[in-house]
């Protein structure tokens, strides 16, 4: 008998061999739908959750890869970080393999999407004190390759990785620290494609900031209280000084994110070193005479986050701004030739955040006061703002405090996570207008909330977490709408 088990390579079994019937597998129980919503696969079995937190703002926390998200179970700091993967069915929804299998503390972080790879910053053991370098997955053979072996990438204030990756035509442009001194690094997500630009770029890692073309600019900082703008084409030639952006009232020219206008870039400054909300808006081309401020104003803006400092709609940047003492609410315009009003919004608790473009208007939160908040839409004018919807924040959800606007696909429906009464937080879904704005699936059924988190569109699908009472929180999804 062993020669012919050897000869099958162990396909026998010992029922099988006694004549009994194989048992067939175990069926799978019925997909859990709620409307167009469905349950991806209940990774953790029953009540225990895959996911231990509710990932309102994530964004590195999931990503599209040619077609494949790609997502970690939670943030960096939680002991139980995992990259995951999922296709949309429970077969193709698993965690990627690697040596954070054992090791959370390896985990990958910065999660970022470069022609069609994966690339992201992981430290190179367990140990507390590992560096961080950067590594290129390899979704075929679920390998890891390290794009920077002899190169660490920087830390921030938490021990986690600080890099900034800026895309910009099939290239990604990051800054690290050689020494003493910052050096540009550029990657096409290949080892013998990621190489060192410029070294000796000031005291600190460079800051990447926009792309303009195949140009991206970047911050360095050249002495302890200046920053200057450089700009790089991805060759050492072209890594260059473009202004020393010296702002009124100091030395300290802080730079905030900002958006591509047309040909140009237009970015916020700090208008001096003790007042980082006052803020003046610039523009550049690139160039260090088409490097000026927009408008000699100064705008009082807490807001820094790339999605409250503006969104491009049509030829104009669009900005919230609260006007002090007056202590209201206003949506500014600028097309980087001009800077203008664009609405009032009155007295709010909270100003204008999540600005997201759909078409031709720009959809955004705000609150008169808590616990309720408004989600407006404006088209750049006073008589074409106007609010959608009121909603109410949650205990629930007391991570951040408004969910994110997410664009499900080119003309909309924009998707977000809303409560009533009546179903508590549940998906909702918008074309902008106030009849279009209705509740899309209420996943928990009842007045329990299902919280739906991060919302990302990969493949054909739209990726959210929601929990139940059944299956605690776990990674939901529905067709794009």
């Amino acid at each position: 008998m062993s020669w012919l088990w050897a000869l099958l390579g162990g396909a026998l079994t010992w029922g099988a061999g006694c004549g009994e019937k194989e048992q067939p597998p175990p069926e799978e129980p019925p997909i859990q739908r709620a409307g167009p919503a469905f349950l991806v696969k209940d990774a953790a079995g029953g009540k225990p959750s895959l996911f231990d937190f509710e990932p309102y703002n994530g964004k590195t926390l999931a990503i599209d890869v040619a077609g494949t998200l790609y997502f970690q179970r939670a943030p960096v700091a939680f002991s139980n970080n995992q990259l995951w993967r999922s296709d949309g069915t429970r077969e193709g929804t698993r965690m990627v393999q690697g040596p954070w299998w054992n090791h959370p503390s390896m985990a990958p972080e910065r999660l970022t999407s470069l022609n069609g790879q994966l690339l992201y910053a992981a430290r190179v053991s367990s140990a507390d004190d590992a560096p961080y370098r950067l590594w290129r997955h390899d979704p075929a053979t679920e390998t890891a390759e390290d794009l920077t072996p002899y190169q660490d990438l920087p830390k921030g204030a938490h021990g986690d990785a600080a890099v900034e990756l800026v895309e910009a035509r099939g290239r990604a442009f990051f800054g690290v620290q050689e020494g003493a001194e910052g050096a540009l690094w550029v990657t096409d997500g290949t080892r013998n494609g990621t190489r060192r630009l410029r070294s000796g770029l000031g005291l600190e890692p460079p800051v990447p900031l926009a792309s303009l073309g195949a140009r991206v600019f970047f911050s360095v900082r050249d002495t302890e209280t200046h920053r200057a703008l450089w700009v790089s084409d991805g060759t050492t030639d072209g890594t260059v000084k473009v202004s020393d952006l010296v702002p009124p009232g100091g030395s300290v020219g802080v730079i905030r994110s900002g958006a591509v206008v047309g040909d140009q870039w237009l970015f916020w400054m700090t208008a001096h070193s003790q007042a980082s909300g006052e803020l003046q808006l610039w523009k550049s081309n690139g160039t260090p005479q088409g490097t000026e401020p927009v408008s000699p104003e100064v705008f009082f803006n807490t807001a820094y986050t790339s999605n409250q400092t503006g969104v491009v709609l049509g030829d104009s940047l669009v900005f919230p701004r609260f006007r002090y003492p007056e202590q209201v609410w206003e949506l500014w315009k600028s097309d980087g030739r001009t800077v203008e009003l664009a609405a009032s919004l009155g007295t709010l608790e909270q100003g204008p955040i999540g600005l997201t473009v759909l078409n031709d208007h720009v959809l955004f939160w705000a609150g008169k006061s808590r616990p309720e908040y408004t989600l407006w839409r404006t088209n750049g004018t006073q008589a074409g703002t106007q609010p959608l919807l009121t909603t109410r924040l949650v205990d629930q959800s007391p991570l951040l405090p408004l969910p994110p606007l997410v664009l499900s696909r080119p003309g909309g429906p924009v998707l977000f996570s809303a409560w009533d009464a009546e179903t508590g937080l549940e998906l909702w879904r918008t074309d902008g207008t106030v009849q279009s704005t209705v509740r899309y699936a209420d996943i928990e059924p009842g007045p329990e909330s299902s919280s739906p988190g991060w919302m990302v569109v990969s493949g054909g699908h739209v990726f959210f977490t929601a929990r139940t009472q059944a299956t605690g929180r776990e990674l939901w999804a529905l067709p794009i709408p």
